[in-house]
């Protein structure tokens, strides 16, 4: 492993960090501040491992974070951008495709794009356990260590939300 190795892997480990603490902010626009941020570090880490179709995507989830942060001001529709910007990831995900693994980094963050606007924190988290797999293979086959540690702990937060915060009567509904 060379120094640029090092210091890519050393940017998708702050990425990591930075995320964890977003996850322990009490208000939506700290989070998405927080996860901003996150954006930024994985797009610099993944334009450094050669990764451009899951960079570009990242930083579509910079402007997207953006507009979610915004939700309060008169521009936003809560509508129309989830899928504006779930069309935006498809479109440029294929523009940018590398190879068949790309299909399961546009796959993963299209649906996490749309299910982050959800004002039901449970379809969010059994969302996670459809979109974040796909990332999780799609970081493992392109050896990005951050973003396989971050999405493993993402699922597993996930499923210890879906259990802590079940409806008695209906543990698994359907969304």
């Amino acid at each position: 492993m060379d120094v640029w190795d090092i210091i890519c892997q050393a940017i998708s480990i702050i990425a990591v960090i930075v995320g964890f603490i977003s996850f322990q902010m009490k208000t939506d626009k700290q989070v998405l501040t927080l996860q901003t941020l996150v954006s930024i570090l994985f797009t610099a880490h993944y334009l450094m491992l050669g990764a451009t179709d899951a960079a570009i995507l990242n930083a579509v989830g910079i402007i997207r974070n953006f507009v979610y942060h915004n939700k309060d001001k008169k521009f936003y529709s809560p509508k129309i951008f989830p899928a504006l910007f779930a069309i935006i990831m498809v479109f440029l995900g294929f523009l940018s495709w590398i190879n068949w693994s790309s299909i399961l980094v546009i796959t993963g963050l299209a649906i996490n794009t749309v299910f982050l606007s959800c004002k039901n924190p449970q379809n969010l988290r059994k969302s996670i356990l459809v979109s974040s797999p796909m990332v999780l293979v799609y970081n493992i086959i392109n050896l990005s260590i951050g973003g396989m540690i971050y999405e493993s702990v993402v699922i597993v937060s996930s499923i210890v939300g879906i259990i802590r915060y079940a409806d008695k009567k209906n543990n698994f509904k359907k969304f």
